[in-house]
């Protein structure tokens, strides 16, 4: 996989520098012109594409199970409209010979918002049936922080979008600030830069979200080879008296027919990892009530291994590896859970050095969108650093147009 990204990383380079090189013989004869600019940024968008796009290819061959993935995605997705954008703009100024080098500056800058402008309302519907679903949710389950959370968000997405709007085309725009700061190089600086910024992080989250429901909708509708030694059962909640919750059952259920499913195919039997510690509020730990299940479901003593410390997804997967490395090495594994809990998995999963394919139980459909809202909040702490990274080449490319307002370039 390394190698794959080295390879298509200098592909993109030597493309990045043919196009950069591109406009000298233009220069040369003095024809650079703004239709050359314009045609130049389409063609290094257009490479960049199909860079994105090969990349993706082979990160998925590898596993569906990565941030990496989510980020392709989430570039294809940016750099896709942009091109487009761009296309509609070359177009335009075919048709006006008026069209400046500066005025094409301020279009690229202003692009942020208008992407921004077109997912806004695309999140707002999502938000709309993550209400519904939500309301179902505590109608028929009951009130409780975590299954407001998705109504939560869609609110806070909607409030935060606006606000973020509103410093961009009224606040920074229209704001009277006395003693004359507002005409001041400064405050006409950061009218620009403040409000870039939030736009740029605005884009990134908007495009790592469609990249996660993406990656999301694939982990969930992946079918694990006929091949596996062991299978993991992730564990959850359970009812007072040890039995296993609906969510659980159908966790352990899904297991149980994919093992059914695997010795018919192939004659190969499969052995049980169910994987759960014990919980405050419970008599006994999730990997015991599993156990006991599969028993009363016709699994031998000797198919049944539960780990019964873990507290997290993570020690989930480096607990039942222990586990499993200590029985056979070299064995071929799989997990199962709930469906929107499938991407975050496999990538702890990866991260505990499994290699392991997935496998979804079936939940109600008004449990899937808090769910995935949860996990996505989950998949984003996992790579704070890359968020910082992002973060800080935002406010680097606002500083620099900053920098073109400050001289008058802009």
């Amino acid at each position: 996989m390394q190698k794959h990204s080295e390879r298509t990383s200098f592909l993109f380079l030597f493309a990045v520098l043919g196009v950069c090189l591109l406009p000298l013989p233009f220069l040369f004869f003095g024809q650079y012109t703004v239709r050359v600019v314009l045609a130049d940024i389409i063609l290094l968008l257009l490479i960049l594409q199909v860079c994105l796009i090969v990349s993706l290819r082979r990160s998925l061959k590898v596993t569906l199970y990565s941030y990496e993935n989510i980020g392709l995605i989430a570039g294809i997705l940016f750099s896709g409209l942009f091109a487009l954008v761009m296309l509609s703009y070359f177009v335009t100024s075919l048709l006006d010979t008026q069209v400046t080098l500066p005025e094409v500056a301020k279009y690229i800058i202003a692009f942020p918002r208008q992407f921004s402008y077109y997912a806004v309302f695309v999140l707002i519907a999502v938000c709309l049936l993550l209400g519904i679903s939500n309301v179902v949710l505590i109608k028929k389950e009951g009130f409780c922080l975590n299954n407001a959370l998705s109504l939560l968000v869609a609110v806070l997405y909607i409030g935060g979008t606006f606000l973020i709007y509103c410093i961009s085309d009224v606040l920074m725009e229209n704001i009277y600030i006395p003693f004359g700061i507002s005409d001041s190089r400064l405050f006409l600086t950061l009218r620009t830069v403040f409000p870039l910024f939030l736009l740029l992080m605005l884009c990134y989250f908007e495009c790592v979200f469609f990249g996660s429901a993406v990656m999301g909708w694939l982990a969930a509708r992946q079918k694990p080879d006929y091949d596996k030694d062991y299978i993991i059962i992730l564990g959850c909640s359970i009812d007072r008296r040890g039995g296993l919750l609906p969510l659980l059952k159908g966790r352990v259920n899904r297991a149980i027919r994919f093992a059914w499913e695997q010795e018919i195919a192939t004659g190969k039997p499969l052995h049980y990892v169910p994987s759960g510690g014990q919980g405050a509020n419970e008599i006994i730990s999730e990997g015991s009530a599993m156990e006991l299940y599969l028993k009363t479901r016709g699994a031998e003593d000797d198919e049944v291994f539960p780990e019964k410390k873990s507290v997290n997804t993570r020690e989930n997967f480096e607990f039942s590896k222990k586990i499993i490395d200590g029985l056979k090495p070299d064995a071929k594994i799989a997990f199962a859970t709930t469906n929107y809990h499938m991407l975050r998995s496999g990538i702890l999963a990866r991260r505990a050095g499994i290699d392991a394919q997935g496998i979804a139980g079936d939940t109600k459909w008004y449990f899937w969108p808090n769910g995935f809202v949860r996990e996505f909040f989950g998949i984003l702490s996992l790579e704070i650093r890359i968020h910082i990274f992002v973060a800080v080449s935002a406010a680097v490319v606002s500083a620099g147009v900053g920098c073109l307002c400050w001289f008058g370039i802009l």
